[in-house]
C-alpha cells in the first residue's frame, strides 16, 4: 500500500466497510447487533470517518461479523472488500458446521 495521510486512509477504511455490509444485504441496525457496535457510532464512522475513524477493535468486530479479513476492510483494492458467502447471514458462529 502506497502512504497516504491518516484522513484518506479513514475515509479508505468507510469507504471498505460500507461496501461489506451493503454488499451484505444487512441494515445498519443488523450490522450493529452483530458487530457490538452501537449503531449511531457505526453510522458516525461511515458518515465522517475524517473526524471519527473505526478503531482497531471495530475493525476486528467487523471482520468477524461479516467474515472477511481486517486487512480486506483496509485495502485500497475495491475488490478485496468483497465478503466472503456465509451460510449463517452474516452471523459469526466461530464453528464449522457444514451440513
Amino acid at each position: 500500500m502506497s502512504f497516504m495521510d491518516s484522513s484518506s486512509f479513514a475515509m479508505l477504511v468507510a469507504r471498505n466497510v460500507s461496501s461489506v455490509i451493503n454488499r451484505s444485504g444487512v441494515s445498519m441496525l443488523r450490522a450493529s447487533q452483530l458487530t457490538g457496535i452501537p449503531r449511531v457510532t457505526l453510522i458516525r464512522r461511515l458518515r465522517f470517518p475524517s473526524t471519527s475513524p473505526f478503531d482497531v477493535h471495530e475493525l476486528e468486530m467487523l471482520a468477524r461479523a461479516f467474515h472477511v479479513d481486517i486487512e480486506t476492510l483496509v485495502s485500497p483494492d475495491e475488490e478485496a472488500a468483497l465478503p466472503v458467502p456465509d451460510t449463517h447471514q452474516g452471523v459469526a458462529s466461530g464453528e464449522d458446521d457444514h451440513d
